[in-house]
């Protein structure tokens, strides 16, 4: 069964039949759990979203952090809640495209949820200390292989976005540059910045001050193209790396057996909450899109990410539990 088939088999699932009734919706107030702490880009996103809501709903639109066990905890919170549109999950590339690969035992599964609507994409910028030899990632490639072991690259815990994606980087390239994990960005950041590593996968937002003051540099952005907030930094394809392409997904998400109708609403406020001049400002700030997808594109989309990350995690047999 094609991919935009399921997803349109599980939003007709949700549909009334003939001589049903159901309650006007939203008879009381929301919920988007957040399964990270406050103050990261997902709840930010979530507590913009949850206010306009709240104006076109005319019902209060509660944010709640819920973290731990790698975005689990609150997905699972979601899951378990009443299909009735009234509880959402903001959820990541971690909840639902990369966590189904390198756990065995999650309290969900994704088949849980119904896609609600994308609410941003975000790249990587591989940055460097100015002490590496190397302006752009075909440079750094010529580089490491004529210094195979002499780099490193930080990485914020196995499994994370940022080991995946480095292991995505090392593949394609074929260099030995091995990965220093972290317990935070705090302790990462300041190794690198101080040189005692020499490489970094970034978040648009964090890597821009850094690379405009001189402190880094831009190599490489894994986007399709250059980012209009750091145009001097060239693509992984322009740099011969086309294999190098990844993103964060965001998205809410709704418990499966949410009706359709609400599903669809939601998506409708939530694309036009996305084109306000206020919720652009915030995306640009990140480096983020959010492109205008229908729940089964969005659907479509969290599976293609998988099948992408999928290819990175099967051959490094990585399982955390």
């Amino acid at each position: 069964m094609s991919t935009r088939r399921r997803w349109l088999q599980m939003l007709a699932a949700t549909t009334l039949l003939p001589g049903q009734a159901r309650a006007a919706w939203p008879d009381k107030p929301l919920r988007i759990v957040v399964p990270y702490a406050p103050g990261g880009f997902t709840d930010i996103l979530a507590r913009l979203i949850a206010s306009r809501l709240a104006e076109r709903l005319g019902q209060p639109v509660v944010v709640e952090n819920k973290p731990g066990a790698a975005t689990m905890l609150g997905a699972d919170a979601v899951a378990k809640a009443a299909p009735d549109g009234h509880t959402l999950l903001m959820a990541t590339t971690s909840t639902l495209s990369t966590n189904p690969l390198m756990f065995r035992k999650m309290p969900f599964k994704t088949t849980d949820f119904v896609p609600v609507a994308l609410t941003g994409l975000t790249p990587f910028v591989l940055v460097a200390h100015p002490s590496v030899p190397a302006s752009d990632a075909a440079g750094l490639v010529a580089h490491a292989r004529a210094h195979p072991g002499k780099l490193n690259l930080a990485m914020l815990g196995v499994g994370s976005s940022t080991h995946l994606v480095d292991e995505m980087f090392r593949t394609a390239a074929n260099v030995n540059i091995p990965d220093v994990p972290y317990k935070g960005s705090g302790p990462a950041n300041a190794d690198l910045l101080a040189g005692h590593v020499q490489l970094a996968f970034d978040a648009v937002a964090t890597a821009i001050p850094r690379i405009r003051s001189g402190k880094l540099k831009g190599l490489a952005i894994t986007s399709e193209t250059r980012s209009a907030q750091l145009p001097e930094v060239p693509t992984f394809k322009e740099s011969g790396l086309p294999q190098v392409v990844a993103y964060s997904w965001y998205g809410l998400m709704a418990p499966a057996g949410t009706p359709a109708t609400v599903v669809e609403s939601l998506n409708r406020h939530v694309n036009e909450i996305l084109r306000s001049p206020e919720a652009q400002a915030q995306l640009d700030t990140q480096g983020a899109s959010a492109t205008r997808l229908s729940p089964a594109q969005f659907g479509e989309l969290i599976d293609e990410h998988t099948r992408v990350w999928a290819r990175v995690v099967k051959p490094m047999n990585l399982q955390l539990d």
